[in-house]
């Protein structure tokens, strides 16, 4: 599956593919992965997971899906002891909250009707209530939200949680690594900056996951560690409100000519050049064919070859003017000198 904040990434296949291999490797996204597994893994036969069938309508569209998801979590449940003490983050209940976060964001994958999904929140909680002792006193939280909200809010929660590893990462000097974990930065903060105006009070459901970005991430430690290890400074964000104090928006150091002209991003500004070249490298080959090939081009070589041939003439006899010039000189002295030695003698 694809995470939200591993997904947002705005940069070429191979740069996406490269932070999500990354990423993978973090705390948050291994624990996603175990998950992921056990659901493959799942069946749908387990008896107590009948219920399912009986309090999710099954609507042609998403409503099979949403049983079928509903089993094979069920089976999970009940079945796979010790699955949140797979996560490497068990302080408080965060194998809790992440497993609710990657549950709901399946769920969004299948479908944004919201009365189906109570649907299926209500029987997953029987089956919590029902394993209490053995799922870590889980219940698995209904975020009750549509699949715009949901996404903002799990990307800045996904960052917020696997930031910290992430900074140990950057602070290993792997440099192979470190580009990639810096512009996943990068983005997220460009993210932040995006999303932040269309969220200004309390009913807004993911105001309470901006409250916390802002936080950790307007920290002047927090800042200097990014504009260091990252070799990255501050700038104008292109959307939001560039407030002080705030998460700001990040650019590579030096480039600030080119960066004032096509952006912040070193291979946006590659992208742009290599567009212009596209563009010009046509019409450069067009200039050849049209003078090496055609009766224009040919005419031309003429004309160039006639000014040339009439230039080396007229060069040529200037030459020789000079020359003769030059020895009727040599001979007027020559004879000069004969008489006055005539004449001293």
């Amino acid at each position: 599956m694809t995470y939200p904040t591993i997904k947002y990434s705005d940069d070429s296949e191979i740069t996406t593919t490269g932070v999500y291999l990354l990423l993978k490797g973090l705390r948050f996204y291994e624990f996603y992965e175990e998950l992921d597994k056990e659901l493959r893994n799942s069946t749908d036969s387990e008896p107590k997971c009948v219920h399912c069938e009986s309090n999710i309508a099954s609507e042609p569209s998403t409503g099979k899906e949403l049983i079928y998801l509903c089993k094979k979590v069920c089976n999970i449940i009940i079945n796979v002891n010790g699955i949140l003490d797979k996560c490497k983050n068990n302080t408080d209940d965060k194998p809790c909250q992440y497993m609710s976060y990657w549950l709901y964001n399946n769920v969004m994958s299948i479908s944004n009707n919201l009365s189906l999904i109570r649907s299926l929140y209500h029987i997953l909680r029987i089956f919590c209530n029902s394993r209490k002792p053995n799922f870590n006193n889980c219940i698995l939280k209904n975020f009750n939200m549509d699949r715009n909200a949901f996404e903002n809010k799990h990307i800045l929660y996904e960052f917020l949680e696997s930031y910290d590893d992430m900074k140990n990462k950057i602070d290993s000097h792997n440099e192979l690594y470190t580009p990639l974990y810096c512009k996943h930065v990068k983005e997220n903060f460009n993210f932040y900056n995006l999303i932040k105006d269309n969220c200004t009070n309390d009913t807004c459901e993911y105001s309470n996951d901006l409250r916390n970005f802002k936080k950790k991430f307007s920290n002047s430690d927090v800042l200097e560690f990014i504009y260091d290890k990252c070799d990255y400074i501050k700038t104008s964000c292109e959307q939001g409100s560039n407030e002080e104090g705030d998460v700001p928006c990040l650019r590579e150091k030096g480039n600030s000519f080119l960066n004032l002209i096509f952006g912040n991003d070193t291979e946006d500004i590659i992208k742009v050049l290599l567009n212009v070249t596209i563009i010009f490298v046509p019409i450069l080959a067009f200039f050849v064919i049209l003078f090496k090939f055609t009766p224009f081009g040919k005419n031309l070589n003429k004309f160039k070859q006639d000014r040339k041939k009439s230039g080396h003439k007229k060069k040529e006899e200037n030459i020789q003017d000079y020359m003769k010039n030059y020895a009727a000189y040599l001979d007027s002295e020559m004879k000069n000198r004969v008489h006055l030695g005539y004449h001293a003698t």
